[in-house]
């Protein structure tokens, strides 16, 4: 009997289930490495490797020393930096590009840097470095000040004016694991998203979302597939998508971009090459019946991907990550919504801390609405629809 191909996943966190799901399904031995002890992916996969995988000369050692047939990151940068490093060095697993290119889409000073010098729509913005007040002038406010290499929204000011813009770098650099930060023009508009597969050097399909920061300002929290945007703007954002994917000779797999529109203009705010988190896959999958884990992974695995049997559907799916505005203990969580149309993925336990957003969640929903219309009317309001209830009189840790 043929032994099972063995491949690693990096990350181990409840957003990596769909793709341990998706891996298990296809028959692969599956080990699964991260530091947390008690990520859900260490309970299902074959072995767990306790490493913290954003070390990754750590991750490397483990590569070398076991004899997995692919890697395969999950939906966080430290996951896809340190296994584009390891695939690099190696120089025998798939679906990555170069680390170079790699530290270039994920690390905003070079993407801005990339972006602005081959002309591709983004935000002016400038490195947060010491000859930074030399051209400052050069910027309009009001700015955004970015860690260089964080997600979530962690570490993000906006400020209005220049006397305030020292101490949103020095926050910015707190959040940054490479103590770096990135200012950059403060863009108004509707925020997106933009999912691609890319095959052959060309976008083979793609999805479009709309993404709403409801309860933290730089954290998406409730999505749903575009029914708004027009026809011209998806066109201009595939070829400035298309231009990036050319001029980096990108190798197979997903490219996720992040964008602000305003009337006919856009701009592209950061770009990423791994799976996006808080179950996002499963956003496009229950709208369109389309398995965004096996087009993801199937680059990884030194396979391509085939639309020529796709059988898509259209159901009015919103995505919401229930989060609080404050450190509270949580107690329970009230729905206001059909139970029989809502999908809950519970991520806290009753009398745990809940950390305030954007560093903690209670869990994801997702809900089914009856028409378009009540999609895109009601997808940017879904916070209103769930209250979370915590145990007053009993202090929550700060």
């Amino acid at each position: 009997m043929q032994s099972r191909k063995k491949v690693l996943l990096v990350g181990t966190s409840f957003s990596a289930i769909p793709l341990l799901k998706e891996l298990k399904k296809q028959g692969f031995n599956v080990s699964v490495c991260g530091g947390l002890k008690d990520d859900p992916c260490h309970k299902y996969a074959e072995k767990s490797f306790y490493i913290d995988y954003s070390k990754k000369d750590k991750l490397l050692k483990l590569c070398q020393d076991e004899e997995f047939d692919y890697i395969v990151p999950s939906c966080n940068d430290f996951a896809y930096n340190s296994a584009s490093y390891v695939a690099d060095k190696l120089d025998r697993f798939y679906g990555f590009d170069s680390y170079d290119t790699t530290l270039l889409l994920h690390t905003k000073n070079s993407f801005r840097e990339f972006t602005l010098k081959h002309d591709l729509e983004v935000p002016k913005a400038l490195s947060a470095d010491e000859d930074m007040h030399k051209y400052i002038d050069t910027l309009s406010f009001p700015l955004l000040v970015k860690p260089d290499d964080s997600f979530s929204g962690q570490g993000v000011t906006k400020v209005s004016m220049l006397t305030e813009l020292q101490d949103a770098i020095d926050f910015a650099k707190i959040n940054s694991r490479n103590d770096k930060a990135v200012v950059e023009e403060f863009v108004e508009g509707t925020l997106h998203s933009h999912s691609a597969f890319i095959q052959d050097g060309e976008v083979l399909i793609d999805f479009f979302v709309d993404e709403f920061c409801s309860v933290y300002p730089y954290q998406v929290d409730s999505s749903c597939i575009s029914y708004t945007l027009s026809d011209e703007i998806k066109d201009k954002v595939r070829k400035d998508i298309h231009k990036l994917v050319e001029l980096l000779n990108l190798s197979n797999g997903l490219l996720h971009t992040q964008f602000i529109v305003n009337n006919t203009d856009f701009w592209l705010i950061e770009t990423m090459r791994r799976c996006p988190g808080d179950l996002y896959g499963t956003l496009i999958q229950k709208s369109t019946n389309f398995n965004y884990a096996e087009f993801y992974l199937k680059p990884f695995l030194n396979q391509k991907n085939d639309i020529k049997t796709l059988q898509l559907d259209t159901k009015y799916i919103a995505r919401h990550t229930i989060s609080a505005t404050n450190n509270l203990i949580f107690k329970s969580l009230r729905f206001l919504l059909k139970s029989e149309k809502l999908d809950f993925f519970p991520l806290k336990e009753s009398g745990s801390l809940l950390k305030k957003a954007p560093f903690d969640k209670v869990g994801l929903t997702f809900y089914e609405f009856d028409m378009q219309q009540e999609l895109i009317q009601n997808t940017k309001h879904m916070k209103n629809y769930f209250v979370v209830d915590e145990y007053e009189g009993i202090k929550s840790e700060q």
